[in-house]
């Protein structure tokens, strides 16, 4: 094997430099002249925490590369696979699609190495050059970022899929048939240096997936509606903002337009200009077959990410293959259903301290995870960190003149207290508005109502508002009618949104925040409109 002008050519292994030993480093979180953060407050206690320690790391500097290819490749998973040609080539490395981390230096003179694969679909000549960018310091971010994508590469080794920026396990996942909800048990995790020690942080979390299609969802507005003019509305309604999930490639995707004019037998143009119909090109592809030939497609704008990977265009769905994610309201309000979800979700101290367990041990037990570990002198403890809390007395709450109040250790629960209390301090509220669709009204004005009679008790004096009724729901007409309601001047806007999907939300807020601040509050219909 041979180095010329940077490039590598042959088929040995490359040796490179030997690695370099780093200096020992601790990151200080505290003033010098703090030695200890420990109360003396309280009864001590033993703790558990979700954290597990790493008790070996790497002792030799770690460096960090850029990966280039040309032509240009968006795909991460393509990127990797390109570079991974290389395997015997290179040393030991990690490689998250762009950067490139490893113990030895790949060229002793430390100029670009470049590198040629050849793409799979099309037999495209890729060009990789690799540069050195330089060595990762302990305090870096990037330093950290490697113990991450480490962590990352094993948990893909345990077969955990990766939805958003979380790991699940769809081989213990939990159906709840009756409810058409799958639960799919997972992990949070991330790795950063806490004082004198890397920990990891591993917190469980829980995909909800929906057994019901959007197509499912279509018919169901159909059978409500009989197809009238109203139908198209309504599926709207019920869709638009929502987020999908294809389990073709377990990726997640927000309505934001259904074309009633596009349906699968149409065609779009593909990679080389060729024409296939979308119902040919999801059986070629992913091998799903689908049987309604006439259902409209669902139309999702990219994310800043997709764009900045190169797609510039909307990215039209078949609904028959997008499953629906999370909760309806009528879900939520299911007391039934939320109490099956709650018995799987929400885990006692000792429950989740079992399953943390589990994920310490599937890490440590794993032969190829450890061979991987190992092979870049990592090691993460098989027991959570352990520490010694303390229990706070209970806090007496002061109010206005003689006003006091207590809870009990057990709960820390001091909501009845308030039920007639003279507050310590008080504002009147004399002028203030009120914005809500005409169709919210009644159920506003009933809580408005509840309002102005409790507050005397709490030492308030609250003042019937000015109403802003509007004509629909739509953002837009909120922010028209806040402009107006704004020049008021008042002490307060109560804005009355029709749920929690988050255009509204976050339309008001930019307006009463950002544009013309005043204070504001704002409360969805569906929890009015609750007895």
């Amino acid at each position: 094997m041979k180095i010329t002008s940077g490039s590598i050519s042959g088929n040995s292994t490359l040796v490179g430099e030997s690695r370099d030993s780093a200096t020992e480093f601790h990151v200080r979180t505290r003033p010098d002249t703090l030695q200890s953060k420990k109360g003396t407050l309280g009864d001590e206690m033993a703790c558990a925490s979700n954290y597990f320690a790493l008790v070996a790391k790497p002792n030799w500097r770690l460096l960090q590369y850029r990966v280039d290819m040309s032509p240009d490749i968006d795909h991460t998973g393509v990127r990797k696979a390109l570079l991974y040609h290389h395997k015997a080539t290179l040393p030991k490395f990690m490689f998250d699609g762009t950067v490139l981390f490893t113990t030895t230096r790949l060229n002793p003179n430390d100029a670009p190495i470049v590198l040629t694969s050849t793409r799979e679909h099309d037999k495209a000549t890729v060009t990789i050059t690799i540069k050195l960018v330089g060595e990762v310091q302990p305090t870096d971010y990037h330093y950290m970022q490697f113990f991450n994508i480490v962590l990352r590469s094993a948990m893909e080794k345990m077969q955990l899929e990766l939805i958003r920026r979380n790991y699940y396990d769809p081989k213990a996942s939990i159906t709840l048939g009756q409810y058409k909800l799958e639960l799919w048990p997972g992990y949070v995790t991330s790795i950063r240096q806490h004082e004198s020690q890397i920990l990891l942080c591993c917190e469980i979390s829980h995909k909800i997936l929906r057994t019901d299609t959007v197509l499912d969802q279509i018919e169901e507005v159909h059978k409500r509606t009989g197809g009238a003019g109203s139908f198209h509305a309504s599926v709207e309604k019920a869709l638009l903002g929502a987020i999908v999930i294809t389990r073709y490639n377990n990726k997640t995707y927000r309505i934001d337009e259904i074309d009633w004019n596009k349906h699968p037998t149409d065609e779009f143009e593909g990679r080389n200009n060729e024409k296939m119909s979308y119902q040919k090109y999801y059986t070629e592809r992913y091998n799903r077959s689908i049987r309604d030939p006439k259902q409209p497609l669902i139309v999702s704008m990219p994310k800043v990410r997709d764009e900045r990977g190169g797609v510039s265009g909307p990215i039209y769905l078949i609904p028959e293959l997008c499953n629906m994610t999370g909760l309806s309201e009528e879900q939520r309000a299911n007391f039934q259903l939320m109490k099956a979800l709650g018995d799987y979700t929400r885990q006692d101290p000792k429950k989740r301290c079992e399953t943390l367990k589990k994920f310490s041990e599937r890490i440590n037990t794993n032969q190829e995870i450890q061979t991987e570990l190992t092979a870049w002198n990592l090691q993460f403890s098989r027991d959570l960190e352990q520490f010694r809390a303390r229990i706070l007395p209970p806090e007496v709450i002061l109010g206005s003149g003689s006003s006091k109040a207590t809870y009990q250790l057990e709960n820390a629960d001091w909501g009845t207290c308030f039920r007639k209390w003279n507050s310590f301090s008080v504002q009147s509220c004399t002028k203030w508005a009120v914005v809500c669709a005409s169709r919210d009204e009644a159920a506003t004005k009933e809580f408005i109502t509840s309002l102005t009679k409790v507050a005397p008790s709490l030492g308030m004096t609250m003042n019937k508002p000015k109403m802003f009724p509007l004509p629909d729901n739509r953002p837009a007409s909120y922010i028209q009618a806040l402009d107006r309601v704004i020049e008021c001047n008042p002490s307060i806007v109560m804005v009355v949104v029709p749920n929690n999907k988050g255009d509204h939300y976050a339309a008001v807020k930019k307006k009463c925040c950002l544009e013309k601040p005043v204070p504001s509050q704002v409360v969805t219909a569906t929890v009015l409109s609750k007895p």
